[in-house]
């Protein structure tokens, strides 16, 4: 569905005011640049980490970074990630392919093997998108290795449409490669005679795998390079955080090495608690680690956030002015708490304009059910205002966005004020 914004008809004002509206860096209309009230030295240091200038690759990287970009649930990483993408992804600097685990595949039996299976995927589709001719010997003996079983070929073809038998016998690999990313999530988001067998492949020998993808890496950039298409390669993961803790666990802490071991810039997205995780475990000395700040609450920074809803909706027809104030106040410069509060009041208000006490209803409604999912011990380091620590519980409040991280600081959610007793 397309939308005029601000929006003016009510269901429409709810629909975009939903935590699942998804927005594009790219579309003026509707996106807010943060940039003036949040600090932006972490994009500074990540373009320096991958020797970027002005958008440009200045000279290939020495190593191959593997970078953790951290922050809460709705502090706009992803957004960010793709607005960074979009000014890297050229021919004076990275062939950047920009990965989303949740819309690649099903999240919740997301296996450590599959990182591997969409890396190189997704890595091909990019390939296809920018016309660049490529084709490898060491793709095709993966696509072999993964697809030649009778089984899977019978399963690929009956249950999800997809014939790679001429692809695998011809050894078009890079053909092959497209028709499976088509069906990727689909293929891994049930247990499979395919899905299984591939990561049961990958566990034997993944080293082997990390070897054929780097030659693989090797070659394209030379094709890269003989094309004039760009310099390197850059890897981005947004939705890492979405993973199930035990997969996280095992790729980032637990196997890490696997990770590392591919020659390629990687930059992953991870929540702030399993950034704290990460600080404290020796794999952390592998990665860089940056932060999204959150927006802190200032008479410079009020405005700005409130563009982000009146950007949306249209104000006259659906929000006070000091109906809005509040909303903002209560985000604690959370862009996905702003959103949701906005939402919660005009559901409230079943589309009619939002008062102060409608959005007060909404903004206490919110805190109790926060409140609510809070364990005795949880409570008790609210009252003691004790979340300085990397504690198991500290770092359950930090993921539920019931203590807010500002770089040096730390405060409890707004949502909670008068809860905490």
């Amino acid at each position: 569905m397309s939308y005029e914004f601000p929006v003016t008809d009510k269901f429409q004002a709810r629909e975009v005011t939903e935590l699942d509206f998804t927005i594009e860096p790219t579309d003026e209309k509707v996106y807010v640049n943060l940039d003036s009230v949040r600090d932006k030295s972490y994009l500074d240091q990540i373009k320096f980490t991958l020797n970027i200038d002005d958008d440009q690759l200045q000279r290939i990287t020495k190593t191959y970074h593997k970078i953790i970009f951290s922050g809460h649930r709705g502090s706009g990483k992803s957004i960010e990630l793709k607005r960074f993408h979009n000014g890297i992804n050229n021919n004076a600097c990275y062939l950047s392919v920009h990965i989303d685990i949740e819309q690649e595949m099903e999240v919740g039996g997301f296996q450590p093997e599959d990182l591997f299976v969409i890396l190189i995927a997704k890595l091909m589709e990019r390939i296809d998108d920018e016309g660049i001719s490529f084709e490898s010997d060491y793709l095709a003996k993966i696509l072999n290795d993964w697809l030649s079983d009778k089984e899977i070929k019978s399963e690929l073809k009956k249950d999800f449409k997809l014939n790679l038998e001429g692809e695998i016998s011809a050894g078009n690999s890079f053909l092959g490669f497209l028709k499976f990313k088509s069906a990727l999530k689909s293929i891994f988001s049930a247990s499979s005679t395919t899905s299984e067998t591939i990561r049961r492949t990958i566990r034997k020998n993944p080293s082997n795998l990390i070897d054929q993808f780097n030659s693989i890496l090797s070659d394209l950039r030379e094709t890269l390079q003989k094309e004039g298409k760009a310099k390197d390669i850059l890897f981005i993961f947004d939705g890492t955080e979405k993973i199930p803790y035990r997969i996280y666990e095992a790729l980032f802490v637990t196997n890490s090495y696997f990770i590392r071991g591919i020659n390629a810039n990687m930059l992953f997205s991870v929540p702030i608690n399993s950034y704290f995780n990460i600080k404290d475990n020796p794999a952390a000395d592998f990665f860089q680690v940056h932060t999204l700040p959150m927006v802190k609450l200032t008479n410079e920074s009020k405005p700005i956030l409130k563009k982000i809803i009146s950007k949306r909706i249209d104000p006259e027809k659906f929000i006070d002015d000091d109906a809005l104030e509040l909303c903002v106040e209560k985000s604690g410069g959370c862009i996905r708490q702003l959103i949701r509060i906005v939402n919660r009041a005009m559901t409230i208000a079943l589309g009619e304009k939002i008062t102060a006490d409608i959005a007060t209803k909404g903004t206490c409604s919110l805190g109790e059910e926060m409140k609510k999912i809070l364990k005795s011990e949880h409570l008790e380091i609210l009252k003691q205002e004790n979340y300085y620590t990397a504690d198991a519980p500290v770092l359950d409040l930090l993921s539920s966005l019931a203590v807010l991280h500002h770089n040096s600081t730390r405060e409890v959610n707004p949502l909670l004020d008068g809860l905490i007793k």
